[in-house]
């Protein structure tokens, strides 16, 4: 059941990443979720090798650049953009209209609610793999679920940063 649930989180992913990086307003937190996608497109493979029972091939898989490289390229960035684009407008003050679709339904979302969004989803998928891994019998599944979970963390690990260098988290 667990890699079912998986599957769907995996697609939920990639279109919130997809559908969100086509609407921020920042360059930065654009091509952090740009990045964040193209490893949830990874996972899907992964977990949909998985379910047809094929081992899937893991070493670096999702990793075409360092999580450390996206966060040092964004939150140099960010410190810069805070001061011309305060709480998630654009430079000229705008805030930005989302389109409409399931996820941000006729609302207006600024790029701080849309992070506040993706961290809330990789904090659940990470804990939906944290158990999966525990309820694996299979010591190759354990440490393939293991290697998307960190990943997950890293997606978080990198909104997290990119939003406390924005002054939008502040941690405690």
């Amino acid at each position: 059941m667990y890699l079912q649930d998986a599957k769907s989180q995996e697609e939920l992913c990639i279109a919130k990443y997809n559908h969100y990086s086509g609407v921020v307003a920042n360059q930065e937190l654009k091509q952090i979720l740009q990045w964040a996608g193209q490893q949830e497109t990874h996972h899907l493979q992964t977990i949909s090798d998985l379910l047809q029972g094929r081992t899937p091939q893991m070493g670096g898989q999702g990793h075409s650049i360092p999580v450390n490289q996206i966060i040092s390229q964004t939150t140099s960035g960010a410190s810069a953009n805070r001061s011309r684009s305060p709480q998630g407008r654009s430079p000229q003050g705008q805030t930005m209209q989302a389109s409409t679709s399931q996820f941000t339904g006729h609302g207006v979302l600024t790029d701080q609610q849309i992070c506040q969004d993706l961290l809330t989803m990789e904090k659940a998928v990470s804990d939906m793999y944290d158990h999966a891994v525990f309820e694996s019998t299979s010591q190759p599944l354990r440490q393939t679920l293991n290697h998307i979970q960190k990943d997950e963390q890293d997606h978080a690990f990198a909104l997290f940063k990119f939003m406390e260098q924005m002054g939008w988290y502040q941690p405690q």
